[in-house]
């Protein structure tokens, strides 16, 4: 299967040099440079992926539009973000309601690195639909980590990619806890502070509670970062 990213990206230049860069890793490319451009031909044909810049044109917020726009039409296409704004608070909300969020300038080769990460456990989705089977043991998570899919006493919890990688980092360290400074590495982002960790972490937990309004195993260890029990 070849996949096709959609790259929307209003600066000609370097929309060719991504473009150029990952059909040399057998992708192929559509591109686009404008919101109604974008929302017009992705929901007409949804791609593999969309690589999207938030700036574009004279939408200084273009990008987040659009994914948003997606998810209300429930094309659930996996979206990576490539811009120049590195604000802390643009970086949080792309990573909610995006699987990745990446800065410029990028190389080349991490840029298809990252894209083919995310392919991967998007089709490991695709491939396999069924839920997480039951464990042996009463542990009432379950972690599938090919598909970054979270069960919570059988029910799916919706967590974005990040938030999945951090959660499984919590769980993983136990009752001793984990550092801020690991889970910054675990996000995979240039620049996290300890606020975007606990910001990452309330919408975990809101979403654990959607389902268990009980739920409080993630704690926090003050100073040092956050640990999971299970009572």
């Amino acid at each position: 299967m070849v996949h096709q990213i959609a790259i929307v990206e209003d600066d000609i230049d370097q929309q060719g040099n991504y473009a150029d860069a990952l059909q040399r890793r057998g992708y192929e490319t559509l591109c686009y440079a404008s919101v109604d451009e974008a929302m017009a031909g992705i929901s007409a044909n949804p791609p593999s992926l969309v690589l999207l810049d938030v700036v574009l044109g004279d939408h200084p917020d273009g990008g987040f539009d659009i994914c948003r726009g997606l998810l209300n039409q429930g094309i659930d296409t996996p979206v990576v973000f490539l811009s120049d704004r590195t604000e802390e608070i643009d970086r949080a909300f792309g990573l909610r309601i995006a699987w990745d969020y990446l800065t410029k300038p990028i190389s080349l080769t991490l840029l298809a690195e990252r894209i083919a990460n995310v392919l991967r456990i998007s089709t490991a989705r695709q491939n396999n639909t069924d839920p997480i089977p039951p464990c042996a043991s009463e542990t009432p998570i379950q972690i599938d980590r090919d598909r970054y899919y979270v069960t919570w006493r059988g029910d799916r919890v919706p967590l974005t990619l990040s938030e999945c990688r951090l959660l499984d980092a919590i769980v993983t360290a136990g009752p001793e806890g984990i550092s801020y400074d690991k889970l910054c590495g675990v996000t995979q982002q240039k620049v996290v502070t300890n606020n975007s960790i606990n910001t990452h972490i309330l919408h975990i937990r809101n979403k654990f509670k959607m389902i268990d309004p009980d739920f409080s195993h993630i704690q926090n260890r003050p100073g040092f970062g956050y640990r999971w029990l299970i009572n």
